[in-house]
């Protein structure tokens, strides 16, 4: 049995995200994993018992290709045990954006904190962080990716 992580990422933030609960499923919980991006991702979805989507929030949306990856792949999904990983810079993450999220019926979702870091950034990105007061900085909280990943496995990640 195999959990596959979709990992949707721009910058690379959300894919260590991804890459440290696959990490923890595979060391904590003897679960086999793979980790993909979205493009290459569908690939294994008729080989697998579990999926972990993990993608970011942008300027106030879901990544565009994690939430296409959730759309095109919602039948297959739907016979998979899903849960849904988001990650931001914000402390929480937006009531509307969480319903969006609720309404693919994953087992278990989660809003774990990003980073945001200017470098990485486009002139865009960077004025619309700005302008909107927003922080630099990187909020990952190891602690809590690591405990989200290690419940996984009671909700059907095997």
């Amino acid at each position: 049995m195999t959990t596959l992580v979709v990992a949707s990422s721009q910058h690379g933030s959300t894919r260590e995200i991804a890459e440290r609960i696959a990490q923890v499923l595979r060391v904590n919980k003897g679960v086999t994993t793979v980790v993909e991006d979205t493009k290459d991702a569908p690939k294994w979805l008729a080989t697998v018992d579990a999926v972990v989507v993990a993608l970011p929030v942008y300027g106030g949306s879901l990544d565009k290709a994690g939430k296409a990856f959730l759309d095109t792949h919602r039948a297959e999904l739907a016979d998979k045990s899903l849960f849904i990983a988001v990650s931001g810079g914000s402390p929480e993450l937006d009531p509307k954006l969480q319903a969006v999220v609720d309404a693919y019926g994953a087992r278990d979702t989660a809003y774990l904190r990003g980073a945001v870091t200017e470098e990485k950034l486009g002139f865009k990105d960077r004025l619309l962080i700005k302008l909107a007061k927003g922080q630099f900085g990187d909020f990952r909280n190891w602690d809590a990716v690591e405990a989200w990943g290690k419940s996984l496995a009671a909700h059907g990640a095997h």
